[in-house]
Parts: structure tokens; C-alpha cells; sequence
């Protein structure tokens, strides 16, 4: 399971370019960057003001992480029992063991 390992994947976007050294022009860059690979299961939003917070379990340990920008906040949600398959810029923050099983069946 992933829990952190440093993976280097590529990212594609679209950017303005120039064309004939004049002409603004949309293109594609394609860059390298490196992210911490995370499978949270099970994950729920929390109240974060200016911000997206989350929890989750990855294995037996609980996580915390911000993503992106949120005007009044994510609010609190409950546990979600579904795979969040992520990439990271930064790792995650460890707040202890999962307080809910994480086995199925």
C-alpha cells in the first residue's frame, strides 16, 4: 500500500506560447515533478476555514492534508468508504493509529 513513497510522475498543461516569436499561441508543456503517493481508505472532509482539509487512513495510520483553497471551508463530512488514490506535493501529516478498522469483508 501506498503510504508517502516519493514517485516522480509528469504533469501536462496548457500554457501560452509564441508562435513565429510574436504570436500568442496554446500549447502543451509536459513537465517531471516529484509526489507522495497516498491510497487513503477510508477519508472524510473537515472544517478548515480558507482552505480544503481531509483525513484519512492509509494502512493502520491516520493522515491529514490540505489541498487547494476553499472561501468558507470543506465543512465536516462523514467517513468515506472509498479508495482516494492521490499524489501529494508534500507528505502528509501523521496524527496517529485509524480510529476506524480499515479491513473489509
Amino acid at each position: 500500500m501506498a503510504c508517502g513513497d516519493q514517485v516522480k510522475i509528469q504533469i501536462t498543461t496548457w500554457v501560452w506560447c509564441l508562435k513565429w516569436g510574436f504570436i500568442p499561441w496554446r500549447c502543451q508543456k509536459t513537465v517531471t515533478v516529484t509526489r507522495y503517493h497516498y491510497i487513503f481508505l477510508p477519508w472524510k472532509t473537515e472544517f478548515a476555514f480558507f482552505q480544503n482539509k481531509y483525513s484519512g487512513c492509509c494502512g493502520n495510520t491516520l493522515y491529514e492534508w490540505t489541498t487547494g483553497f476553499a472561501f468558507f471551508g470543506t465543512g465536516n463530512g462523514p467517513w468515506v468508504y472509498e479508495q482516494a488514490d492521490l499524489y501529494l506535493e508534500g507528505l502528509a501529516t501523521s496524527k496517529g493509529s485509524c480510529p476506524i478498522s480499515t479491513t473489509f469483508g
